[in-house]
C-alpha cells in the first residue's frame, strides 16, 4: 500500500496543478502514479 506520506505529497501535486489550471499535468501525474504503484504491486507479487 502508499504510504500516507507519498499519498499526501501526491494530492498536494494533483492540487497544485488543479489550482494552476494545468490539468494536463495533473492527468499525467495521476497516470505515472498509477503505473509506479502497478510496478510495485508486481513486484510485491514477486516475492
Amino acid at each position: 500500500m502508499v504510504r500516507d506520506e507519498e499519498y499526501i505529497e501526491f494530492l498536494k501535486l494533483i492540487v497544485s496543478c488543479i489550482n494552476h489550471g494545468d490539468y494536463f499535468s495533473a492527468k499525467e501525474l495521476s497516470n505515472l502514479e498509477l503505473e509506479k504503484m502497478k510496478q510495485k504491486s508486481k513486484d510485491n507479487h514477486k516475492k
